[in-house]
């Protein structure tokens, strides 16, 4: 028989409640970074733009999602 030693999983480097968090804050970032490029926005604000939208979606659903 033929016995290998079988090691532990790794540990994940982020959590699924994070990784969805930071997904969902990212798309939201794009969109409204797009949307403010769309409607005549230089893209440098369009940047902070999509910074801020981050940051506020980010926050948001760290609050909501238990």
């Amino acid at each position: 028989m033929d016995r290998r030693r079988t090691e532990p999983a790794p540990k994940p480097l982020l959590s699924l409640r994070a990784a969805v968090i930071l997904l969902f804050g990212a798309v939201g970032a794009v969109a409204a970074g797009c949307l403010s490029a769309f409607a005549g926005a230089s893209w440098a604000q369009a940047a902070l733009t999509g910074a801020g939208a981050f940051l506020a979606l980010v926050t948001f659903l760290n609050a909501i999602i238990g």
